[in-house]
């Protein structure tokens, strides 16, 4: 079976088996140029070209393939979606918005495991991000907060620039005004999604042995004072050029590294979180899940 994760600015392409393994992906920014006429002509061109190629490798149908889009997806007018859907039924697949609150439920899904601790999930995206506690392996509180990556580059439109000035206290400062809920849920420990435990080993964070649970997932923890180091290093340090380097299969990814790394060490902060996991699973974890 295939699934697309189709964000707003990623479009991945899993396959499942035995297992789930990402096989494809490409960044295109959907956000870029947004209004109130939808997601520009060049970008919609950009999918469909990648989902075409795709399609034809893999020999992808509604018969073996689900869709699942989520962000900016939700808030293209209704003539544009059913231009996109027209386009996706055209080679054969479907097409399928789902709402905020049912994305929030298969991350949900793909999350709990057997913690034995209080742990919170930490899933960040361009406009908003969720936070989901656990205890006991039971969901206790859910927060969504206002925030996401997309605020740091309508602030700091420099922030992948080496010799931008910015700091990585200016850009924690500014987040900590848009975060005015309490959040500090007496968690030590924190889970950071989509595609953090890549981003992490490609960079070289000082990854640790996972000490506190085993969910035969998450092997791996870095604790707060080794993650605010290593980012301080990828702000003043780390070029762009560099990020991209390091993922030459899809390097538009990197573009949202920097920021990213800044809006994740602003809520742990914030929670008093100490160790953080780094986690590659995703709401088609969770899709993947509920079906089995």
């Amino acid at each position: 079976m295939y699934y697309f994760d189709i964000g707003s600015s990623t479009v991945k392409l899993y396959e499942y088996k035995t297992e789930l393994k990402l096989i494809e992906e490409k960044s295109i920014m959907f956000k870029k140029g947004f209004s109130e006429e939808g997601i520009i002509k060049e970008n919609i061109d950009k999918l469909l070209e990648f989902i075409k190629k795709v399609e034809e490798k893999y020999n992808l149908s509604d018969k073996n393939t689900k869709i699942f889009a989520t962000g900016v997806w939700r808030k293209i007018p209704n003539i544009q979606l059913e231009d996109v859907k027209m386009s996706f039924k055209q080679i054969n697949l479907d097409f399928n918005v789902i709402t905020h609150e049912k994305e929030n439920y298969y991350f949900e899904k793909a999350m709990q495991g057997n913690y034995h601790n209080r742990v919170m999930m930490v899933n960040m995206g361009g406009k908003t991000t969720e936070l989901v506690i656990f205890n006991n392996d039971k969901v206790e509180n859910r927060v969504n907060l206002n925030v996401g990556v997309s605020d740091i580059f309508d602030k700091f439109k420099d922030i992948n620039e080496l010799n931008s000035g910015i700091t990585k206290e200016e850009v924690i400062n500014y987040l900590e005004t848009l975060i005015p809920e309490n959040i500090d849920f007496n968690c030590d420990i924190a889970i950071h999604t989509g595609g953090e435990l890549r981003f992490q080993k490609l960079v070289q964070y000082n990854l640790q042995e996972n000490k506190f649970f085993d969910d035969g997932i998450h092997k791996e923890y870095v604790t707060y004072e080794d993650f605010d180091k290593k980012n301080n290093e990828i702000l003043k340090n780390t070029s762009l050029d560099e990020l991209r380097s390091l993922m030459p299969s899809n390097p538009d990814w990197m573009n949202g590294a920097k920021a990213g790394v800044l809006l994740g060490e602003t809520i742990f902060k914030k929670a008093n979180i100490k160790y953080i996991i780094p986690s590659d699973l995703n709401l088609i974890n969770g899709v993947v899940k509920e079906e089995l």
